[in-house]
């Protein structure tokens, strides 16, 4: 009966899930659904001697997955260019969740004394971010899945860093894919406005929207579609100043965006489109895959400040959670 519980209410998240994409595709809750229809999925069909610990099967692998990340990214230490305060704190932060992951589970049952209880709980507490980590994951695959349906008013680049004033194979990707958008709405009888934006860094000779500009210019995008926006240093700034180019344009919130980033920005992006009520689409582009693990990570702890609130109200339950599961399993 448990298990024929857990499906059909896997069968009810998949549906709002389904609904939810469809009506609001940049709602992180897209990702909190579809994983809970997963966990409740896969809580149906573990096997019956796991009991309890079926529960935290998806928590505590998407906890490894977050722990193996953090380790990823802290061995850069053994490269010349990676010894940092930072990466030494990533490998050992991943080392903990990683060995707290393992731990968890062997612990339970561990008696219902408090020191036992707090045990479990402290051991659990990867448990939370991994399951926000495969949420969010799940929400940035959704998003990507989908095509754009709208006719774009203007198509808007967002920067990253140039390597000695040039601009690398990353940033190139996705200047040409706005030119290639840009090129098939042409082919549709639209004109839309490109913006490439993006600011001057301290370690960078020029703004960043001056040289996605003249890289547009030279691969055929015309001067005269082009309005660079060159003032940015975030994301937020990215997409709060180009909209006042835009507006200076003529396009005063009534025209929709295209907003093109790499395919790992892309779920931040949507999230921040939609805090800033603009009507928009994000779209990837490619991306090496040596890179992506990295930048996932910083894309994922950086979506997390979004929701501080509710991150720390869904810690709080997940604590309380383990805490119970912990109680109610151990043997009297």
């Amino acid at each position: 009966m448990p298990s024929l519980v857990a499906l059909v209410l896997a069968a009810a998240l998949l549906v709002l899930f389904v609904l939810t994409a469809r009506a609001a595709p940049r709602r992180w809750l897209t990702g909190v659904l579809l994983t809970g229809a997963l966990w409740a999925a896969t809580t149906a069909t573990a096997a019956p001697s796991a009991g309890a610990r079926s529960l935290l099967l998806l928590p505590l692998v998407g906890a490894a997955v977050l722990g193996l990340l953090f380790v990823g990214n802290g061995l850069r230490l053994l490269g010349p260019a990676g010894r940092s305060r930072t990466n030494a704190v990533a490998l050992v932060l991943g080392l903990a969740i990683l060995a707290a992951s393992a731990l968890a589970v062997g612990v339970l049952p561990a008696g219902t004394s408090r020191s036992a209880v707090v045990a479990v709980v402290v051991l659990l507490l990867p448990g939370y971010p991994g399951l926000v980590l495969v949420s969010y994951a799940l929400f940035c695959l959704a998003y990507l899945r989908r095509r754009a349906r709208v006719a774009p008013a203007a198509i808007v680049v967002l920067g990253s860093g140039l390597v000695n004033g040039t601009v690398p194979t990353l940033l190139a990707n996705r200047l040409d894919a706005a030119a290639d958008a840009w090129r098939d709405e042409q082919a549709l009888g639209h004109d839309p406005i490109v913006v490439p934006s993006g600011g001057q860094g301290d370690d960078e000779p020029m703004p960043e929207g001056v040289a996605m500009t003249a890289y547009l210019v030279a691969h055929g995008v015309p001067p005269d579609v082009l309005a660079t926006e060159d003032r940015s240093t975030t994301t937020e700034e990215n997409l709060l100043l180009s909209r006042e180019i835009l507006r200076a344009r003529g396009l005063d919130g009534a025209g929709h965006l295209r907003v093109v980033t790499s395919g790992y920005h892309v779920g931040r992006a949507a999230l921040l489109t939609r805090r800033l009520q603009l009507d928009a689409d994000v779209t990837g582009a490619p991306t090496a895959w040596h890179f992506l693990p990295s930048a996932f990570l910083r894309e994922f702890l950086a979506a997390l400040t979004l929701h501080p609130r509710v991150n720390l109200a869904g810690l709080g339950v997940w604590v309380a959670g383990t805490a119970f599961l912990a109680y109610a399993v151990s043997p009297r």
